[in-house]
């Protein structure tokens, strides 16, 4: 897992996810843990007569149907792994579809079993099957008692787990969900008040018109008594009273014990890790209301990060329901359902290897069942430092874990931290936060003040600091150095020391379909020289750092983003484009344009990839810093190190992927660990550059960059311009869904030589 966190991603921000995965296995569990209090309400249960009688209404209709006694479904689930950055956007680096089928019947029989399966990962990492080896599904919203999921490792032995494991399974007699009280059920109002009760949607079905009403719920105040609870919305039916939609997060009240364990007492105490719901029903036979789309969201914040989230999105959608309404043996099988409703063990079974090899009826593209939803979406059931609204609070944390420690030849040892203060209900929208910390080599202080308001689609910022930036071009969305690779070498950017002050503003669209960035202020750039000459570990030597040309000046920008949690480097599928323009006006006087275009899909067992970026520097000085640099991190994966620079450059790279029929069944290590499939295959990627430097003042702004001796030890640039495309052909082996790569990469450039390669991700 550290080496999939480490090697593939590059940044420490993506240390959030292991926060999540080690407090998942007790996260089922702490989506029933204490949360902040519920604001006061109303003495009263409800905030007016007709929401009382709306709400008892739909309590009596949500009794479980007396002619419904079972059904068989067809779902399909998708289970992303994805990173939410401080500023919002979020990156997929794994996505796993799940293909079953699901047997319930009213007396608590619950039958999952898988069909087919297929991942994609950015990096080596377990199956998230590890964290759901029981049934995920909640079948049913009827009763006076929901059944929540709990933490447990029971796995059917049939096809997927050990024997040692089946015995353990069979010897547990507790059951793997818990009773949770449902908001309709007829002992509510000991537990819950109610407020809202307005009109958001009226749908059409056929020829009848459905008022669709929108009621928060909320635990009372002052339980003393133990229960688990649901806090959030209810969608109800006005003109029947069915209950249409939930979403929200359950919470437990009372005096519970401390969860047992050292990952559960540390997550508990360090980590906001919290289960979110949105369940939708829909009508079946004109008579029930059964599931039409789920979705669980794990959510979990690491320590001292106080806006960066990791997240774990399940999204299952039934189909092709077939309803039992056959009425049997109705008092006995009644009376099994009421309230409290039996005690559900989710079975979770496989198909044998060979069926879920040649599974190929997916109804959804890979990754396409997470487009439009966003981790935000649940910020109002969340804890309390996640509310845009409450009292006034301050919260020790930094945006990025790299703010806390990172270690490069720069700087060396940088630690540091911070604080945010959300004004909230003093002043909606408005955040301030303060970073700041010490680079031990260097000898020197960097960090950055802020204040941020956000109103509706619009953030105003203003923030002034000092940064070690990178230089680098063309990066991809978490690509915000290294934290920790430098330790070993893999130090593979050049930094320019840059003091700043200015404010943006930022726009976004729509569903997050576009967002613009403009941006204006001050700053001064300063070379930075390397402080260390090799590795603590190792013992490599470092390269120097690049030259930088000082000056002040003021910066103007303007980023224009289409499908801005899109990249190609990730595994959310689509199209994603960036235009970015920035002008320097000052001792550095420069232009620069960048454009991006990037595109992901998946069609059977081939996955297409394309990424194209161009850019063009222009102005009277042309800074180093500025200049559009190629190589082996740089698009150009045959060559070496920023071989190339210039003040025009394009990059343009594909790659084909293909996942054979083989191996694509989880494997389940001990008591449930499951790790991805094998899924060998093979892939190609093509890769094509080219800089240009036309004129005498861009061709001494390249040699400006610095010189190294070669063999004869006689000094030549870092970098040349390579005048011409420069194109590389990269080939190899597969394995784990496309996250490992054994192969080569040879540039077709005559006299250039074979590189073998071993790469982490879907790296192009």
């Amino acid at each position: 897992m550290f080496l999939h966190i480490l090697v593939t991603f590059g940044s420490t921000r993506f240390v959030l996810a292991v926060f999540a995965l080690a407090s998942c296995s007790a996260v089922a569990l702490r989506s029933l843990s204490a949360q902040s209090a519920p604001a006061a309400l109303e003495a009263s249960r409800y905030s007016n007569a007709a929401l009382a009688a709306l709400v008892q209404e739909a309590s009596v209709r949500n009794k479980l149907p007396v002619p419904l006694q079972g059904y068989s479904v067809n779902v399909e689930t998708e289970i992303a792994l994805i990173i939410r950055r401080a500023d919002g956007t979020e990156v997929t680096g794994s996505v796993e579809q799940v293909a079953s089928t699901l047997r319930w019947a009213r007396t608590g029989l619950y039958d999952q079993r898988v069909q087919g399966h297929r991942v994609q990962q950015a990096g080596l990492s377990v199956s998230m099957l590890s964290l759901f080896r029981v049934g995920w599904l909640n079948p049913t919203l009827y009763g006076n008692r929901l059944r929540a999921r709990q933490n447990t490792t029971s796995v059917d032995s049939s096809t997927a787990a050990s024997e040692r494991s089946a015995r353990a399974a069979r010897r547990s007699d507790a059951a793997d969900t818990a009773a949770v009280v449902h908001p309709l059920a007829a002992d509510r109002d000991r537990w819950y008040t109610y407020s809202g009760g307005d009109t958001v949607v009226t749908l059409q079905a056929g020829e009848r018109r459905i008022p669709i009403v929108r009621v928060q719920v909320q635990p009372r105040d002052g339980i003393t008594e133990r229960g688990s609870l649901f806090r959030g919305e209810l969608h109800l039916d006005a003109s029947r009273g069915a209950l249409v939609r939930m979403r929200g997060a359950f919470v437990r009240v009372g005096n519970w014990p401390q969860p047992g364990g050292l990952i559960a007492r540390v997550s508990g105490s360090l980590v906001d890790a919290v289960a979110f719901i949105d369940y939708e029903n829909a009508e079946r036979e004109q008579a029930y209301w059964l599931p039409t789309v789920q979705r669980i969201e794990l959510q979990a914040t690491a320590p001292m990060a106080t806006d960066g989230r990791a997240v774990i999105r399940i999204v299952s959608r039934f189909r092709d329901m077939a309803v039992d309404d056959t009425l049997r043996d109705s008092a006995r099988v009644i009376a099994l359902a009421d309230s409290p409703p039996p005690r559900m063990r989710r079975r979770l079974t496989f198909a044998p290897p060979d069926s879920l090899n040649a599974f190929d009826r997916w109804a959804a593209a890979l990754g396409a069942m997470s487009q439009g939803l966003h981790s935000d979406d649940f910020d109002a059931f969340g804890p309390d430092r996640w509310r845009p609204s409450g009292a006034p609070r301050f919260d020790w944390g930094v945006p990025q874990v790299t703010d806390l420690f990172r270690f490069n030849r720069v700087e060396g040892v940088f630690t540091g931290f911070g604080g945010r203060l959300a004004l909230r209900d003093l002043a909606p929208g408005t955040t301030l936060r303060v970073t700041a910390g010490y680079a031990w080599n260097e000898q020197a202080v960097r960090g950055r003040v802020e204040v941020q308001r956000d109103r509706g689609p619009w953030r105003l910022m203003a923030r002034a600091g000092r940064s070690l930036d990178i230089t680098n071009d063309f990066r991809n969305p978490l690509d915000s150095g290294s934290s920790l690779g430098a330790l070993s070498g893999q130090d593979e950017y050049d930094y320019v020391d840059r003091t700043f002050a200015g404010v943006q503003a930022v726009r976004t669209i729509g569903a997050r379909e576009w967002q613009w960035r403009v941006e204006t202020g001050v700053a001064r750039d300063d070379g930075a020289r390397s402080q260390l000459a090799q590795t603590p570990l190792g013992r490599l030597a470092f390269r120097e750092n690049r030259s930088v040309d000082n000056g002040t000046y003021f910066r103007n920008a303007l980023t224009l983003a289409w499908r801005p949690d899109g990249s190609a480097e990730f595994m959310r599928p689509g199209w994603s484009g960036r235009l970015y323009a920035e002008n320097g006006a000052g001792e550095i006087d420069y232009t620069r344009f960048e454009a991006r275009l990037t595109a992901r899909r998946v069609v059977g067992p081939f996955t297409a990839v394309a990424r194209a970026d161009a850019g063009v520097l222009l102005g009277a000085s042309l800074p180093t810093q500025q200049l559009f640099e190629l190589g082996r991190s740089q698009g150009l994966p045959g060559y070496e190190y920023k071989v190339f620079a210039g003040t025009q450059s394009s990059v343009v790279r594909g790659l084909l992927l293909w996942t054979g029929p083989w191996l694509r069944q989880p494997t389940v290590i001990g008591g449930g660990l499951f790790l991805p499939p094998l899924a060998p295959g093979v892939s190609v990627a093509v890769q094509s550059g080219w800089t240009g430097a036309p004129g005498a003042a861009a061709r001494e702004a390249v040699n400006r960059l610095g010189s190294v001796p070669d063999s004869a030890d006689v000094l030549v640039p870092v970098s040349t311009v390579s005048e011409s495309w420069r194109s590389s052909v990269s080939a190899g082996f597969r394995l784990f869904s496309g996250s490992v790569f054994v192969g080569g990469a040879q540039p077709l450039e005559r006299g250039e030589r074979f590189r073998w390669l071993v790469t982490f991700g879907q790296v192009l």
